[in-house]
């Protein structure tokens, strides 16, 4: 007979599981202050230096905006690059009450939010989603100096969750991430809906 597993700790990643967002956003935005190429800026958003350093808090926010403005020629001031680089959000409000509910109805549960973003987006999402008032730790790139699918963040947040990898429940969208969580023992799933997500909750005997 299987071991049952009492979940202790749970890891939630931020973007496309708690917060929606959408990046076409970004470059209908710069393309206010100036011409954006769509497949360039995507290849600079997730596979640039600028953009990883950013995400691993390597170069300041302010040293970001001063990059990407000369990369794409953006006639744009700081605040107006950063009201556009966070307009890509919107709310998941299925999700945010399954957070909520899961937090009133197993208190002792640790909620650690585990994420690759950077300054502005965290300080935003921050201030606009207050679901993320019902976490206890955060453990994100740009603190930690590394991003997922690397060892180190998961390391962090097992720290934070302070209870055993086989004890710790992780939901993310992305598989690479799914699997290098897997790869330490953490119970991951890939996230693919709230309904998906209700669903391996109520296997797991997780009430909310």
């Amino acid at each position: 007979m299987a071991e049952k597993i009492e979940i202790k700790t749970m890891f939630f990643d931020l973007g496309k599981v708690i917060v929606n967002y959408d990046t076409d956003l970004l470059v209908e935005g710069y393309n206010k202050y100036g011409k954006v190429d769509k497949n360039k800026y995507f290849d600079y958003l997730w596979n640039s230096r600028d953009s990883n350093w950013y995400m691993e808090g390597k170069i300041t926010s302010s040293q970001f905006y001063m990059r990407t403005k000369r990369e794409f020629k953006l006639k744009i001031s700081y605040n107006e690059f950063y009201e556009v680089w966070n307009c890509m959000f919107s709310p998941y409000p299925e999700v945010e009450e399954i957070i909520r509910n899961i937090k009133e109805k197993n208190p002792k549960i640790r909620l650690v939010l585990v994420s690759n973003t950077n300054e502005a987006h965290f300080d935003f999402i921050r201030s606009e989603y207050d679901v993320l008032n019902v976490f206890d730790e955060f453990v994100v790139s740009h603190k930690v100096g590394k991003q997922k699918p690397r060892q180190k963040i998961f390391t962090e947040a097992l720290k934070a969750g302070k209870n055993p990898a086989k004890e710790t429940f992780y939901t993310d969208d992305i598989e690479k991430f799914i699997q290098a969580a897997r790869s330490m023992g953490i119970r991951a799933f890939q996230f693919t809906g709230h309904e998906d997500l209700q669903s391996t909750l109520s296997k797991l005997n997780i009430h909310f």
